[in-house]
């Protein structure tokens, strides 16, 4: 089916557009800010569950390296290889399952810190093959992996994690000060923050500034301009 020549184009930006500097800069800002979080996350989990305290610096430093390597070559398709759009490749909670059930079978048997990292770096390298081949077979595996499937999945990793965020809730692993009520107090502000910024956030809005709002608009959660690339008849 062709599309529709006639019906204007929703997109403030089209594929090959460049947006002035000081709105690239501030969505640039923006996106660092919003993934800074989620790429450092796991291997604060994984490190701090598998006692490798010790080289959370270089998990971490590693993390944010591959992930700002992996998202120029989606944005930038270096040889053809990427989407040739700005998306945003990092660390994922979904493999948090079976790295600490490989980390806690070598730690079990007794193994060194160097030998739980060889198994969890063997375990991703494989499972990344995996994923390269499965990609060739998405748009048949859509069949079998329908939206109930994947939300299961989703909702799993989420209660897998719950152990994880009640410890931090009180102060972390081994904390002489677990369960106190600063400790407390503080996750549940942030818990409070969380809420109220996400019901004050228009319904249907993706996040992050549009037209001639733009600069301003990327600072103030919940605005009607917030950085809608769709604009949403919400943000309109």
């Amino acid at each position: 089916m062709q599309p529709d020549a006639s019906r204007p184009s929703e997109l403030i930006y089209g594929l090959d557009d460049r947006p002035q500097p000081l709105p690239a800069l501030l969505a640039a800002l923006q996106h660092v800010l919003a993934s800074f979080v989620g790429i450092i996350t796991p291997p604060l989990v994984i490190g701090s569950a598998l006692g490798l305290s010790a080289y959370l610096p270089y998990l971490i430093s590693m993390a944010l390296m591959v992930s700002g390597v992996g998202t120029f070559i989606q944005a930038r398709r270096p040889w053809g290889i990427g989407a040739g759009m700005i998306c945003l490749q990092g660390t994922s909670f979904a493999f948090l399952g079976a790295v600490l059930s490989a980390g806690f079978l070598v730690k079990q048997r007794g193994g060194s810190p160097e030998d739980i990292l060889a198994m969890i770096f063997g375990v991703c390298f494989f499972g990344a093959l995996v994923q390269i081949v499965l990609s060739r077979f998405i748009g048949r595996l859509r069949r079998v992996i329908t939206p109930l499937v994947t939300g299961i999945v989703i909702t799993l990793i989420g209660i897998s994690l719950i152990k994880v965020g009640i410890t931090d809730l009180g102060g972390g692993f081994n904390a002489a000060d677990f369960g106190a009520p600063g400790n407390l107090g503080l996750g549940l502000l942030v818990l409070l923050t969380i809420i109220l910024l996400n019901r004050a956030t228009p319904r249907g809005c993706a996040s992050a500034p549009s037209s001639s709002a733009w600069p301003w608009a990327a600072w103030r959660p919940g605005s009607a301009a917030s950085w809608c690339p769709s604009r949403c008849r919400t943000c309109r």
